[in-house]
């Protein structure tokens, strides 16, 4: 208890671990003493569980989760997520399932399930993701936790959630499935395609952007030309990092839109990304209206090749 009180040191620290694993049949005195209702040195403890065996780090995140001191219980649970300690498992369950839990408690425990036997706890953390009575935090942890455990069910729970009426759940829906990157959620991040939320919209557009599927490109190119001038000019900007045939073939039909925002987005998109098969439709656009558009065009000419710098006058 000496070395426990005076580990506020790295050295002492080490003492400290050195004298635990020599001594572990003392190891049962000293928690009862460290974890009586008035002693800090249970957070000590804590501290040190990944540096000592399983068993004993076992010991000290029993304690510490099945304790009714609240503080306690989440640097437990902090400590079993990062060990991946799984024996208070059913325990941890019942903490998530408990709303009169604070909500530190109840996000590391779902992220203990997650993490320790997703596929058995995935019915538990489903019932959290869709719960429209639940806490909109601990669904959007619930969410986080379902792109760990990619299947045909949790794909289509997260599809599901892009119809939620909450905004930010219907986010995180969409960050979850460009994140996870399946095609079989194409169709879904189409439909996410005419959210009224821009964050739905722009998660939507990067899963299919980033997808190496053809439907999901041909989708977007789709989309894009259907969509406001000002959608065209977003879309733009957030597929231009693909540089496949498809989406740079669309952004070349932009260079002809009526509107200036449309025509120097694009151009700058084409002098960002070359593409040969731009350059008839770049060289028109040499005489536009707009200074930016000239410029951006002029520049997508260059870099494309199609046309040589010295015909330009060029500042």
């Amino acid at each position: 208890m000496d070395l426990l009180k005076e580990s506020n040191t790295l050295d002492k620290r080490r003492d400290l671990i050195e004298y635990i694993q020599a001594h572990s049949d003392e190891f049962d005195e000293i928690l009862d003493t460290a974890f009586s209702e008035d002693s800090s040195s249970k957070h000590r403890l804590l501290e040190l569980v990944d540096f000592l065996s399983t068993a004993l780090a076992v010991k000290i995140i029993e304690r510490a989760v099945l304790g009714q001191d609240e503080q306690t219980r989440v640097k437990g649970l902090q400590a079993a997520y990062r060990t991946r300690i799984d024996s208070l498992n059913d325990h941890v369950e019942r903490i998530l399932r408990s709303p009169e839990e604070r909500f530190e408690a109840r996000k590391w425990s779902l992220h203990i399930l997650g993490s320790t036997d997703p596929n058995y706890y995935s019915k538990s953390i489903t019932r959290i993701a869709r719960d429209l009575s639940e806490d909109i935090d601990l669904r959007k942890e619930a969410i986080f936790a379902l792109t760990k455990i990619v299947n045909d069910k949790t794909l289509g729970v997260l599809c599901t959630l892009l119809g939620d009426t909450n905004a930010e759940i219907r986010q995180s829906g969409a960050w979850a499935l460009s994140n996870i990157g399946s095609p079989d959620s194409i169709n879904c991040l189409l439909a996410a395609l005419d959210d009224m939320d821009e964050h739905v919209r722009d998660w939507a557009i990067r899963g299919l952007r980033d997808m190496d599927d053809s439907r999901a490109l041909q989708g977007l190119a789709n989309a894009i030309r259907c969509s406001s001038p000002e959608e065209q000019v977003r879309m733009t900007r957030l597929v231009i990092e693909k540089r496949s045939d498809v989406i740079l073939r669309v952004i070349v039909e932009l260079l002809d839109s009526s509107d200036t925002n449309v025509r120097r987005t694009a151009a700058w998109a084409l002098s960002v990304s070359p593409y040969p098969p731009a350059a008839p439709s770049l060289k028109m656009l040499l005489d536009d209206a707009d200074e930016q558009t000239r410029d951006y065009a002029r520049i997508g000419l260059i870099r494309s090749g199609g046309i040589d710098p010295s015909d330009l006058r060029l500042i």
